[in-house]
């Protein structure tokens, strides 16, 4: 039973695509809307193709979170830059809580991307590895503006269970719901035991954080890549990866569990708080 069960799940899992005119992955449902300066540390990411049609061009863009972690470096899903190429448009939104704006917007091409080496889609639709950087030009930190920390060395191995945590983005607010929110939104979401998880998806290890998604608020579809902050201590613990794409049903969210990619992430970028 709990073989068909899961094969019923991983057919409405995320599928990270392109999508003409504009594609949100992972998106709030059912939160609040952020107040101005609430979290200086989130970008909004616009990642723009234009695709050749018969009768001209459509322009596609994919919505997706990023954080800041330090002056010129944003960590981000790898699901949300893999199709990047050398004709890709990479507008990065900094210290501003309005849809498509901020104090600063800088735009970056695909060698200003790495994307974590292991990164791979399975077959159910899992996502393993789901972590990227990207490399910016320098912006100066303000009240809008902020890093977020990352988890100390010693906080490895921490499963987080039963803590409270924060997640925010721009992506729709409903299922079934095409419209992006003017201004960020975010939810409370309580970490949940990776054993309890592995429940709903069978691959999950220990580079997956998972929360639990009660009466109905979750991420789900613009706001992937996006953070997920321990409520009060201000430290980046997961980068939202994959779901359900029924995101209001209840079943738990999975992010990149950030202290399984500190090596990783001090190898590339040098910040290492």
């Amino acid at each position: 039973m709990a073989s068909i069960l899961f094969c019923f799940l991983a057919s409405f899992l995320v599928l990270p695509a392109l999508e003409a005119h504009s594609k949100s992955l992972e998106r709030i449902t059912n939160g609040q809307e952020a107040k101005e300066g609430q979290f200086p540390y989130i970008v909004e990411l616009h990642i723009e193709a234009k695709i050749p049609i018969e009768n001209g061009v459509i322009r596609i863009v994919t919505l997706c979170g990023g954080s800041i972690i330090a002056n010129d470096w944003i960590l981000t899903a790898a699901h949300c830059t893999e199709n990047v190429n050398e004709k890709t448009r990479v507008i990065i939104y900094y210290g501003s809580i309005q849809h498509g704006q901020g104090q600063v917007k800088v735009e970056v091409g695909r060698r200003s991307i790495v994307e974590h080496p292991k990164y791979r889609r399975l077959p159910t639709k899992e996502l393993l590895n789901d972590i990227a950087l990207i490399h910016t030009k320098w912006v100066d930190f303000n009240d809008r503006i902020q890093k977020i920390a990352l988890p100390k060395a010693n906080q490895r191995g921490e499963s987080f269970a039963g803590q409270w945590s924060q997640a925010a983005g721009w992506g729709n607010v409903k299922d079934g719901s095409n419209i992006t929110p003017d201004r960020l939104q975010w939810v409370n979401l309580k970490i949940m035991e990776n054993s309890v998880c592995r429940s709903y998806y069978r691959n999950i290890d220990e580079i997956h954080l998972c929360v639990e998604t009660p009466g109905r608020k979750a991420t789900c579809g613009g706001d992937s890549g996006g953070p997920l902050v321990l409520d009060n201590e201000n430290i980046l613990v997961g980068v939202t990866s994959f779901g359900v794409i029924t995101c209001e049903q209840g079943y738990p969210q999975v992010f990149a569990r950030v202290t399984e990619y500190l090596d990783w992430i001090r190898k590339v970028s040098n910040v290492t708080s």
